[in-house]
């Protein structure tokens, strides 16, 4: 049964049908036309067992015709409740908010949130894990996975690369498996966040509910100024190092290269649309592991998660956050040579100061697993006589017809729209050539 309008992306009224979503997302059956109403307008909506939350959508709409839903009002509401609550927070948040960063942590803390931990050391632990995973099992050409749209498409529409999909922990959860198993935290957490997929992330079942809230960026800083949410200046708790780069495009494959050398030959991929065209082409060598890849370093977001998809457009559409990024990421090198992080150390001698700084966890606390979901959302393939038939209902009786791929329905190819007009995602009235056809059929008549 198909979930429209209550996944985490969804159709407001501003909808005019334009198809540009259907266009923009890489998962055919997502998008789904609506019949035509009274006016002939068909709205898109979306399917939430289909949708990945790659936010594709939100970039192509001119109409701002689409919203997404996360647990803002609901932290909110439960701090209010007086509900013991710790916060984990995104390293893109500071280089977003340089200037409201720590009033807004004070204005949270004054409202009753316990504790704040940072990301960026989850993700020195994530990349602690990858080496060490990589050298212990000697696994090499995987897709990295700290991306839930990432995962998400991959657990949904490739699920034959699954084994490919690196089983470590994203940052946000080995922050949190951390502070509750290595802290001994016990409030429930809320994870501050440029994504709105990290919402899969949180409530995929493998994952064990060490996360209750996901808080984006833009929605809280919204609640923040509305309701005055500030207070004396805060900060997180734990040192980090360059974890605090993973949002950049490349993070993790910056940080791999700190501690292994430039040697190591990491393939970086980015974008809601490249990005998955680039697995699927490469899936059998992928699958076969004949990439000559360390491990494919893939996001979902082009200019990756200090833009992400519950980041403020406003401020994605600029530079800054990725400036104040690397003053981090500056401020975490050390100048003398000692710890992980030390710039006159060998990447060898980094490599064996992180070991150390993690000899005491268990690189198995920080193992995940997935779910093949392909079986929720299934595309059937049309048969020769299937699609002959769907082009004779079009009125497209001729090859050229049959060919003519203009992609106003939303798809590349004539074939893409009879597929989804077979699936159930599309109608032949969604067809600009369909209706001029008709118009064409009723003109001659008239005559």
């Amino acid at each position: 049964m198909s979930n429209y309008g209550n996944g985490l992306v969804f159709t407001n009224e501003n909808c005019v049908g334009c198809n540009k979503c259907i266009n923009a997302c890489s998962c055919m059956g997502a998008c789904v036309s609506d019949s035509p109403d009274e006016n002939g307008v068909s709205r898109i909506q979306v399917d939430g067992d289909r949708c990945i939350s790659c936010g594709a959508c939100f970039d192509a709409c001119m109409h701002n015709a689409r919203e997404y839903r996360d647990d803002t009002l609901r932290f909110f509401d439960d701090l209010k409740k007086g509900e013991s609550i710790s916060v984990i927070i995104a390293p893109a948040f500071k280089a977003n908010y340089p200037n409201e960063y720590e009033k807004v942590l004070g204005g949270l803390k004054k409202l009753g949130v316990k504790r704040f931990i940072s990301v960026s050391f989850g993700a020195d632990i994530t990349t602690w894990g990858y080496i060490n995973y990589i050298q212990k099992y000697n696994y090499t050409g995987g897709i990295s996975q700290p991306c839930p749209a990432v995962v998400g498409y991959i657990e949904r529409y490739m699920p034959e690369i699954l084994p490919k999909l690196f089983p470590v922990q994203s940052p946000m959860m080995c922050t949190a498996i951390y502070a509750k198993k290595v802290m001994g935290i016990k409030d429930k957490l809320a994870f501050i966040s440029p994504c709105i997929a990290k919402k899969l992330e949180i409530d995929d079942p493998n994952n064990k509910g060490y996360i209750n809230y996901n808080v984006t960026f833009d929605h809280l800083m919204k609640y923040a100024k509305a309701h005055n949410v500030s207070g004396s200046p805060c900060s997180d708790e734990i040192e980090y190092g360059l974890g605090s780069i993973y949002p950049t495009p490349g993070g993790l494959k910056e940080n791999v290269y700190w501690l292994l050398g430039e040697s190591v030959f990491i393939r970086q991929i980015e974008g809601d649309k490249r990005m998955y065209q680039f697995l699927n082409s490469n899936k059998d060598r992928i699958i076969k592991s004949k990439t000559p890849y360390l491990f494919i370093d893939a996001l979902n977001c082009e200019n990756g998660c200090i833009c992400g998809t519950g980041t403020d457009p406003a401020i994605a559409e600029t530079d800054d956050a990725l400036y104040n990024l690397l003053v981090i990421r500056e401020s975490v090198k050390k100048e003398g040579k000692k710890g992980a992080w030390a710039k006159k150390l060998s990447p060898e001698q980094r490599l064996s100061a992180l070991n150390k700084q993690f000899a005491n966890l268990n690189l198995n606390d920080y193992i995940r697993h997935y779910t093949d979901r392909s079986k929720s959302c299934p595309i059937k393939t049309p048969s020769q006589s299937d699609l002959n038939r769907i082009f004779s209902e079009m009125n497209k009786n001729t090859l050229e017809s049959q060919r003519i791929n203009c992609s106003c329905c939303g798809y590349d190819t004539c074939t893409d729209m009879a597929t989804a007009i077979f699936n159930g995602f599309n109608h032949k009235e969604n067809c600009v050539h369909y209706l001029k056809g008709l118009v064409e059929i009723e003109r001659e008549n008239a005559q």
